[in-house]
Formats: C-alpha cells, structure tokens, sequence
C-alpha cells in the first residue's frame, strides 16, 4: 500500500487536539462525581467520563497520544529521507548503523510509537507500586499540581520514544558511569 501522507496529518492533527482536550479536562474537572454515581448505578457516559478523567487512566491515554504524535511527527519529517550509499570506514560504521536504527524507527508505524510510549507509563506506574510507602491508597486524590507534573513528564517521555527511541541510548550513553569503590589493594 503506498504511503500516504495526508493520512499521517489527520492522525497528528486529532491526536494533538485529543490530547490538548484531554489534558485541559483531566486538569479542570474532577473525576469523583462520575465515580461515585458508578457507585451506585452504571452508566455507560458515566464510566467514559469517570475513565478519561481520572488521573491515571488520563494520563495513560495522554502519554500514548503522545506516543502517538511523537511517531507521525518523525514519520513526516524522515518517510522520504534516502541514506547515503556506503563510502564510509569501519570506524564510522557503528554509528552508522545507530543511524540506520535510528531512521528505522523514524518512519515506523506510529501505532508501535504509541505502544512504546505506554511501556513508558507501566514503568511509570510499577515505579510509584513499588516506592510509594503505605502502598497505592495514597494514588487516589490527587492535586492539580500532582497531575500537571506527572501528565506533562510523562506526555514528554512518551513522545520522545515515540519520536526516536534510540536518543535515549545517546542519552544514557552521556551520562556518567556510577562512582565505585575501588578494592584495597
């Protein structure tokens, strides 16, 4: 099936006005009205609202729409990028294939961004399972603040392993080694 362009707009476009909608509701309207009538009787529009509001199904559904347009934006930009033919050393080749992974990943489907950037939430969330003292109860009210942080860093995150994955290796590869202590002699 030939590439079509416009079609990667439309997905940008709505998943970018999904997400700015999203984000303005999860930071304005309060999910506990919907939950506590799920209480007592159900309601299809209830469990809508009360699922893409609360915090943390919120910001699952905005990190991967962050996913989302992180891939169609690196898909736009690299889908007709040529590589250059084969000229270089050995020395360069390790780098080169970093670049190759790296286009690779650029003008994938941004379904398998969005997917990356959800693992980028279950991470997220183990994280908080397993560092919050007194467990998960205290995960159920959260601030205006709370949400703004946490919406915001891990919409950030997830849209750069949907954009490119590999500059996290770069990153990390940046970053200094742990200080060990060296064994008495």
């Amino acid at each position: 099936m030939p590439y079509r362009k416009w079609i990667d707009y439309i997905v940008g476009f709505v998943s970018l006005a999904a997400w700015i909608a999203l984000f303005g509701s999860g930071l304005l309207v309060s999910s506990k009205p919907y939950r506590q009538q799920l209480e007592t009787s159900f309601s299809w529009l209830d469990f809508a609202a009360a699922a893409s509001l609360y915090t943390y199904t919120n910001v699952a559904i905005l990190t991967c729409l962050a996913g989302m347009v992180g891939g169609v934006s690196s898909r736009l930009t690299f889908k007709e990028y040529e590589t250059a033919p084969e000229t270089q050393d050995d020395a360069a080749s390790s780098n080169k294939q970093l670049v190759s992974v790296s286009l690779a990943y650029r003008v994938e489907s941004p379904l398998a961004s969005m997917c990356r950037s959800f693992l980028v939430y279950l991470l997220y969330i183990g994280g908080l399972a397993i560092g919050i003292p007194g467990g998960t109860e205290s995960l159920s009210d959260t601030n205006p603040g709370q949400y703004l942080r946490m919406a915001g860093f891990l919409s950030l995150l997830g849209f750069a392993v949907g954009y490119d994955p590999t500059l996290f290796h770069a990153i990390l590869a940046n970053l200094p080694a742990p200080i060990r202590k060296k064994k008495a002699e």
